[in-house]
Parts: structure tokens; C-alpha cells; sequence
């Protein structure tokens, strides 16, 4: 009886990482079809130490293989992503920023579910949390980040992705309803400000 209780907790362990690899592969094929999939979005960031959340929204697009945007409203403002650049763009201070991203930087961004799970497997150790919600957890002791989890549907649509880092501050995107768009420009990934805006290479 103990052995056989035994097995059974060692398959139940070993379900785990195949459902949640499972669920990233269903993600993954589900946007790159090609197309922009553009989806209302709540964001949601606690400070660590903090109860309180500052909440912001407006409406992301994400187009494979690595192309994201941000347009916030009301307070308006933009930040995309293409090819290993991230660019953020505030009208209120006239200022383009302009900043390589690291591996741990791009992994907070609605860009994780496009690569393929076996790469992320190489970087993370891939499990499930108790709600079902896929979790990985950075291999590397120097990551900045502690965890990320995404919440991923049977049908691969992606409705949560949250992470917090290691001093404790906590971010949660949250995805009303995506829906497929034609492919946008390359250009609609590389936010320019108008004329006059100062730009901030880091």
C-alpha cells in the first residue's frame, strides 16, 4: 500500500511539469498564427511591503515572433517592443526612452508565452500551482525575478501573467478579451515621439 501511494505521488509530480509544458505549447501555437493579437489589459502593481496597488490599463497588441505594444489610456503613453528593444514614449514629459532588454526583463512581458517551451524549460523550472496557473522559476541564482506564473487556458488563450521580483514588488497583467487583428507594420512596434521629443538611450 505505501509503495503504491508512492507511485502515485510520484506520477502526480511528474503530471505536473508535462500538463504545464502542455499548456505553454498550446499558448505559444495559439499566437503565431501570424496575426496581431490585440486584447484589453489591466495592469497591476503592488510594491513590496505594500497592501495598496496602482492599477493602469488601456490595450496590447502582441504579434510573433517577438513584437509587443502598449498604448495606455487615459493617461496616455506607449511602449513596444521589437527585437530585443524596448522603447517607452510619455507625450506628457516629450521623452522617448530607449533600453536593451535582459533575458529577465522580456520574460515580464507578454512576449513568454511565444517562445517555445523547451527554451523556457532550459531557463526555468516548469511547474503548476494548485490553481492550475503554470509557474516558472528562474534556474539562475543572480535572476532578478522570483517567480512568474501564467494563467493559461485549455484553448492556449493566455488570461493572467504575473511575476514578482526578488526585493518583492509584484505585477499582474490581466486580459479581458484577445482577439486576432491583421499583422500590424514593424513600424507600429517602434514608437517614435514627434518632433521635439528628447530621446534617453540606457
Amino acid at each position: 500500500m505505501l509503495l503504491g501511494l508512492a507511485a502515485a505521488s510520484l506520477a502526480a509530480r511528474s503530471a505536473g511539469p508535462a500538463e504545464a509544458m502542455g499548456l505553454l505549447a498550446k499558448a505559444t501555437a495559439a499566437y503565431s498564427t501570424g496575426a496581431a493579437f490585440e486584447s484589453p489589459f489591466t495592469q497591476i502593481y503592488t510594491p513590496a511591503g505594500f497592501s495598496t496597488a496602482r492599477r493602469e490599463s488601456g490595450t496590447v497588441w502582441v504579434q510573433a515572433p517577438e513584437r509587443l505594444r502598449f498604448d495606455y489610456a487615459p493617461d496616455v503613453k506607449v511602449f513596444t517592443y521589437d527585437g530585443g528593444e524596448g522603447r517607452f514614449y510619455s507625450p506628457e514629459d516629450k521623452q522617448l526612452t530607449v533600453h536593451r532588454l535582459s533575458p529577465d526583463e522580456r520574460a515580464r512581458l507578454p512576449l513568454v508565452f511565444l517562445e517555445q517551451p523547451e527554451s523556457l524549460a532550459a531557463r526555468y523550472e516548469i511547474s503548476l500551482d494548485p490553481s492550475g496557473a503554470v509557474v516558472l522559476k528562474p534556474r539562475a541564482a543572480d535572476s532578478e525575478l522570483s517567480w512568474l506564473k501564467l494563467v493559461i487556458a485549455a484553448s492556449g488563450r493566455v488570461d493572467a501573467l504575473s511575476y514578482q521580483d526578488t526585493s518583492g514588488n509584484r505585477t499582474e497583467f490581466r486580459f479581458d478579451a484577445w482577439k486576432p487583428e491583421k499583422a500590424r507594420p514593424a513600424a507600429d512596434y517602434r514608437v517614435e515621439g514627434p518632433k521635439g521629443t528628447r530621446t534617453v538611450t540606457q
